[in-house]
């Protein structure tokens, strides 16, 4: 009789090559994604680092905008062009009127009434 530690069981040639091949093929697969999850560790931090870099020459160029913008002078406008410009800007501002859907629903409304009216003259 077997003991537990001399117990065999027989496997065919070809399910034994099948199931070989199975898990190697596996094997590739897991080392294949973790080759790509470190890329994209990499990837991230790589990406991290430019947005740092982009950040501090943000901060610099908007820096360099104040320093530009407190060293212009002001210019002064006479009181003649400034009325000139809020004058237009105020005729710019007046809404265009779009017939919206309720306005052209209520002409029409109103131009069906008026020819009732005709009819019953």
């Amino acid at each position: 009789m077997a003991t537990e530690e001399d117990l065999y069981i027989s496997i065919s040639t070809e399910n034994y090559r099948e199931n070989k091949s199975n898990v190697l093929m596996n094997q590739v697969h897991l080392l294949e994604t973790l080759k790509r999850l470190n890329n994209l560790k990499v990837l991230a931090r790589q990406k991290s680092d430019l947005k740092k870099q982009l950040y501090k020459l943000l901060t610099i160029i908007q820096s360099d905008i104040k320093s530009i913008q407190e060293k212009t002078p002001t210019p002064k406008i006479p009181k003649t062009v400034q009325i000139q410009i809020i004058e237009q800007q105020e005729s710019r501002k007046e809404p265009i009127k779009k017939n919206s859907r309720q306005d052209m629903i209520e002409n029409e409304l109103l131009e069906i009434q008026e020819k009732l009216r005709q009819l019953n003259r």
